[in-house]
């Protein structure tokens, strides 16, 4: 059969694909050659659990081992030490809207009363169990549902049937689970896969290397007690009984605790030092066995093992290069919590405001919050302006008896301005100016004195460069665009003019 789509082309309709098998599902656990799609709750594929036959509950013990417990925290506190802030959301190149301005206002009253720091703590163990359930707790407000808190439960309680839909283990249903309700849960998961939908263990890694370590310590010190101790040796006078023997036996054993010991006449004591003195390869295998274990844990964790215990093992070179493979690995971590708490943030918006973008959450450095005030008084101080020493210790919280003003150098590498040093007169160009300072000071300097101060007082207000914008805006309400800038160019002048004349007043003074 042919369809004809011009006079000259045509489409044999038994050559095209059937359209029909596009929409079927075909790999599948229920038509795999796969056990596993005959069950209820999909058992958990992770190697180490699966082969000992343990839940996952086994691998929180392993955190009492001191090395894993400290590179546990140290790729935790990379992330947890970063600053965050909710952003409206927007569609690409827009604006955020309105409504998307409010939702974002309200998520971040409600979250104000929940303990971000420990939850973003928690997500963050994802990576050690594979996964971090949370639920969102509801309750009516007077304009929609609010969050009354978000509370992270164990990973033990959960599982997944065999379409990877999640399911609740709960006492009524612990085998089957219960289906998840929309809005209720999210679930933030360290690289998951359709066969492995509990995602990947980091934890269940370092079974082994714990497990070796627990014995090579226990065995180093037994080692430690048998053959690292000095032995007593007694020897015992000719024609000894086994009964005086036996009691010197026992003033031995007390002499060890004691250090104490009464011995008959003839007999002696020798104090030999342990056999582990020279045997120190055999005690050293336990160190390296022990260090080893370490340093496996550590690259399982970390990825890398210069930033837990560097020594003498590695250069300047080798621990940044360390350090940036651990910058990835919190690096991915952020993307993690990013995830799931802009998922928390999407169920917010369609519960309380389907249709509109939901909030962003982002990360950002925090900065100095002086800096900003600094550079904007460096920038006044370059074009005359001084400020009190009463300023500095206001704003900078600096004691007086800490510094000193003195005079800003002029451009150049100069401490006075041209044609001011010390023995020279005036050129003809600078004697030009000084008349048109004379000239301009009678009026300019008056009609400008009174604008100067009020800039001054605002100037003096502001902690920030907006902040600065407004008062001006506040101070000058009837200037805008242009009109403004010339009121701050004739600001600026009076001010330049004023200090030539001051100058010029020291010089005169001085000669």
């Amino acid at each position: 059969m042919r369809l004809w789509v011009s006079p000259t082309k045509c489409i044999e309709l038994e050559e095209q694909p059937a359209v029909q098998s596009l929409y079927r599902e075909i790999a599948s656990r229920q038509t795999a050659y796969d056990w596993y799609g005959y069950i209820g709750l999909l058992p958990d594929p992770d190697p180490v659990l699966r082969k000992r036959g343990d839940g996952v509950q086994v691998l929180e013990s392993l955190t009492a081992d001191a090395h894993l417990m400290s590179v546990i925290q140290t790729r935790k506190l990379g992330t947890l030490k970063r600053e965050y802030r909710w952003e409206p959301g927007s569609l690409s190149g827009e604006k955020p809207s309105r409504q998307a301005k409010n939702l974002c206002e309200a998520l971040r009253q409600d979250l104000e009363r929940v303990d971000l720091f420990q939850l973003i703590s928690q997500v963050l163990d994802a990576p050690l169990y594979g996964l971090t359930p949370i639920e969102l707790l509801w309750e009516p407000g007077s304009s929609g549902m609010r969050l009354r808190d978000l509370r992270a439960l164990p990973c033990r309680w959960f599982g997944f049937d065999e379409y990877n839909n999640p399911k609740f283990l709960s006492f009524n249903n612990p085998w089957n689970g219960e289906a998840l309700p929309f809005g209720k849960f999210v679930l933030a998961r360290h690289f998951p896969s359709y066969d492995n939908p509990y995602g990947l263990r980091l934890l269940s890694r370092c079974f082994w290397p714990v497990t070796f370590k627990k014995g090579g310590i226990k065995f180093w010190v037994q080692f430690a007690e048998k053959y690292g101790m000095p032995f007593l040796v007694g020897k015992f006078r000719p024609g000894a009984g086994a009964a005086e023997q036996q009691e010197m036996l026992a003033k031995l054993s007390q002499m060890v605790q004691d250090a104490v010991a009464v011995i008959p006449e003839g007999n002696s004591v020798e104090i030999k030092e342990g056999l582990a003195s020279g045997r120190t390869s055999s005690a050293d295998n336990y160190g390296r066995l022990i260090a080893l274990m370490d340093a496996e844990i550590s690259k399982v964790i970390m990825g890398q093992t210069l930033t837990a215990e560097i020594g003498d093992k590695g250069s300047y070179a080798a621990s940044q290069t360390h350090e940036n493979v651990l910058e990835q690995y919190q690096e991915a971590d952020q993307v993690l919590v990013k995830t799931a708490m802009e998922e928390i943030a999407w169920l917010y918006g369609q519960v309380n405001a389907p249709g509109v973008p939901t909030p962003v959450f982002q990360w950002y450095e925090a900065e100095d919050p002086q800096k900003d005030m600094a550079d904007r008084d460096k920038t006044l101080s370059e074009t005359g302006v001084k400020f009190t020493k009463s300023y500095y210790v206001r704003k900078y919280g600096l004691q007086e008896d800490d510094f000193e003003i003195g005079e800003i150098p002029a451009p150049g590498g100069q401490d006075n301005p041209p044609g001011f040093a010390e023995g020279k007169g005036f050129t003809p160009d600078q004697q030009a100016i000084e008349d048109l300072v004379a000239a301009t000071l009678t009026q300019g300097v008056k009609g400008s004195q009174e604008m100067a101060q009020k800039i001054m007082a605002v100037i003096d207000k502001a902690d920030s460069f907006e902040a600065l914008q407004e008062g001006l805006a506040l101070a000058f309400p009837d200037m805008a665009g242009a009109d403004f800038e010339n009121v701050l160019s004739q600001a600026m002048l009076a001010t330049d003019l004023w200090g030539r004349f001051q100058v010029r007043q020291e010089g005169a003074d001085g000669r």
